[in-house]
């Protein structure tokens, strides 16, 4: 068995650690959390503490995070698994779309695709996605090309395997190999990439959102810190910015610990 590496349960433990507590402070007892925040009230916001803002933030960054990192990795899979089934002319167009995608700058493409969804959904023609399912919607659209290519690159390094050379030369088909033989083999590093997503996705979603493009409501932590930015000219204005710094900088480095840990640890043999 292969064995979990220390970076990857730090990592998965600040992730479950923090989605427990957004859960609990953000969600499911706000008014305990109204009633007991040091950090007390925010100046621009007087009927809600530092901490309901800050936890709330928390919770719609991570779900973003995970929706869209969940999103992009199975559209970069599915991608990789038909230019491996199909070969030739196809898979190499699709590697080439798949460069296209990857050169695009992610932050200035998803500004664009929010401005044109909430222009089309101001029109009445928005599909019913709202800003959650818009901001989801435009990660996944920019993030799946390096999941596509992570995945590609993986599976053609399975298929060189002996066993699956074997079970191919006694007859397999290619849904057979994928769903029998590479699939079993590539699930962990499909978790690896998973939480290689969320970091991106959450740093994007808190770019464009710190800058008004999105209308993020309730607000994540990138809204909350670009709408309340300007407390820190203010004395004490610190305790208003920094806690939900810090809990963007710790959801980040979490995610990035488990992934970079998993996407690095040695493999079980087949």
């Amino acid at each position: 068995m292969s064995r979990v590496p220390v970076r990857a349960r730090v990592g998965l433990a600040l992730l479950v650690g923090l989605g427990l507590l957004s859960l609990v402070a953000g969600r499911l007892f706000p008014e305990a959390l109204a009633s007991t925040c040091p950090l007390g009230m925010d100046p621009t916001r007087p009927d809600r503490t530092v901490c309901e803002l800050a936890f709330g933030g928390l919770w719609v960054s991570l779900a973003v995070g995970l929706a869209a990192g969940a999103l992009s990795t199975a559209i970069g899979l599915t991608v990789a698994a038909v230019a491996r089934l199909s070969g030739g002319a196809v898979e190499q167009t699709l590697l080439r779309a798949v460069d296209a995608v990857f050169a695009l700058p992610d932050v200035l493409v998803v500004m664009v695709l929010q401005l044109a969804g909430q222009s089309l959904s101001d029109a009445g023609a928005g599909g019913g996605l709202g800003p959650f399912g818009l901001m989801v919607v435009s990660l996944a659209l920019v993030g799946w090309a390096g999941p596509a290519r992570m995945f590609r690159n993986r599976l053609a390094t399975l298929e060189s395997q002996e066993y699956v050379a074997a079970s191919r030369a006694l007859g397999g088909g290619g849904l057979h190999l994928l769903r029998v033989h590479l699939w079993p083999a590539l699930r962990p590093f499909a978790l690896a990439v998973f939480l290689s997503r969320l970091p991106a996705a959450i740093l994007t979603e808190s770019t464009v959102s710190f800058f008004g493009i999105a209308r993020m409501e309730p607000m994540s932590l990138g809204r909350y810190l670009g709408t309340s930015y300007a407390a820190l000219i203010y004395e004490g204005g610190g305790r208003v910015v920094l806690p939900a710094w810090a809990l963007l900088v710790l959801l980040v480095l979490g995610a990035s610990l488990a992934s970079q840990a998993l996407s690095g640890a040695p493999r079980r043999a087949s």
